[in-house]
């Protein structure tokens, strides 16, 4: 693998998930990846832990006012 910024999503369930949907999309012709595979998985890893925290956020906040 090559080195990119997004080390630390290497090895999590998600880091695969996206891995291999992507690759499946690559490999069915129906996306065109003109950035290294590794940039796109983990971009979408960060993404998606960005998302999730700020749930999680929510879900603390409405707790909190119950």
């Amino acid at each position: 693998m090559m080195e990119h910024p997004y080390k630390e999503y290497e090895n999590t369930p998600i880091w695969s998930i996206v891995g291999q949907a992507i690759t499946e999309l690559v490999e069915n012709n129906d996306i065109e990846l003109q950035t290294p595979i590794e940039y796109v998985i983990g971009y979408i890893c960060k993404k998606a832990e960005l998302v999730n925290i700020n749930i999680e956020e929510q879900q603390c906040s409405k707790n909190d006012n119950k």
